[in-house]
């Protein structure tokens, strides 16, 4: 009996040993991962330093969207006749008022004239029973408005009317004119094809100004506010940035948990287009953080680690980042104020490597 509890008091032994060395190894893993052997001849890696400081970071929203003309319009002919003329292509740049296309006039201006003269003959009419109630056709200020009312009726003469004004309208409207400034697109008719009314024969854009159409998660509207300014980068050109500003916040969240957010921007050198894709990043100031480039953080052994300078050598001290954008880091824990940072020449650093600044 006695023999069996000093075995179990050994084996109790030797399995608490084992878990104490175990725990002392684990702890020392992060100062093993520094101690890289660095070759005594090795020359001294050139960096670029930075000290840390608290300041303001800019907390960024990504989203995805389109962009949408907020004044475009459509353009059809009244009228089903042969196109005589097209004065513009897609792609071209018009003015308000200027004549883009036009249509064939001889039936249209046919219709005119016998309206016309259809009126002319109401109006004689209109006469002939105005004296015939004992009124003076020339002047009907005197006439009671009921009597006028009847009369114009009886003769005809409000339809009469209201058939000329329709006739000279689609004469007037066979001459197609932009309603505004802008560019042509859609634009698909020929001459010498008769015209479809029910069909556009071309839009006109104002390209002078875009809104950007895109979504934001309900979790993120705290950060999103009308007025807040935007950056709004069509995935067409790597460089193209272009300032924006949030106008519209539509007041519902969808099935899938997304508000639809319009942003407006300025197109000066028209190098957007309808319906281009584009990243929309908005920002919102955090102040007093301490924040580095994201090319300072580098990851060894999956952790994140940043190298600072210290009397010629790089430092490595493990970090916990929080807050990240496009370009920076928030650091949580591993740093602090004054520490002077590694930004640039870091990726091949060891432990105590020796370094210079450039």
């Amino acid at each position: 009996m006695k023999i069996r509890i000093i075995y179990a008091a050994i084996l109790g032994g030797l399995l608490i040993s084992s878990c104490v060395q175990k725990g002392k190894g684990s702890s020392s893993e992060e100062e093993k991962e520094k101690k890289e052997v660095i070759p005594e001849n090795a020359d001294k890696q050139k960096v670029s330093v930075m000290t840390l400081r608290y300041g303001d970071f800019n907390n960024e929203i990504i989203s995805n969207g389109k962009l949408v003309a907020p004044r475009k319009a459509d353009l059809k002919f009244r009228s089903s006749e042969n196109v005589t003329a097209v004065y513009v292509k897609n792609g071209d740049r018009v003015s308000k008022g200027q004549v883009l296309a036009e249509l064939d006039k001889f039936t249209l201006s046919n219709t005119l004239k016998q309206v016309r003269d259809q009126f002319e003959r109401t109006k004689i009419d209109l006469q002939d029973v105005l004296i015939s109630q004992g009124y003076s056709g020339s002047d009907t200020t005197k006439i009671p408005a009921s009597t006028l009312k009847n009369a114009r009726v009886k003769s005809g003469y409000g339809k009469s009317k209201v058939d000329l004004e329709v006739a000279e309208y689609n004469l007037n409207a066979a001459t197609l004119r932009a309603p505004f400034d802008g560019v042509v697109a859609n634009l698909f008719s020929r001459e010498n094809n008769l015209s479809n009314q029910s069909d556009k024969f071309c839009t006109i854009i104002d390209d002078s100004q875009f809104e950007a159409e895109f979504p934001v998660l309900e979790s993120e509207l705290v950060s999103v506010r009308q007025g807040q300014q935007v950056k709004i980068m069509p995935y067409s050109f790597n460089d193209l940035e272009v300032p924006g500003e949030i106008r519209k916040i539509n007041p519902v969240v969808d099935k899938n948990g997304m508000v639809t957010t319009n942003a407006v921007c300025n197109n000066p050198d028209h190098k957007l287009f309808e319906g281009m894709n584009v990243k929309i990043i908005i920002q919102e100031r955090v102040p007093h953080q301490l924040v580095v480039p994201k090319q300072a953080v580098v990851l060894r052994s999956e952790k994140q680690v940043v190298f600072t300078y210290q009397s010629g050598q790089a430092k490595w001290v493990y970090v916990k980042t929080g807050m990240e954008n496009t370009s920076s880091f928030v650091v949580n824990e591993g740093l602090q104020e004054g520490d002077s940072v590694i930004y640039e020449g870091n990726l091949n650093l060891a432990h105590d490597a020796g370094v210079t600044i450039n």
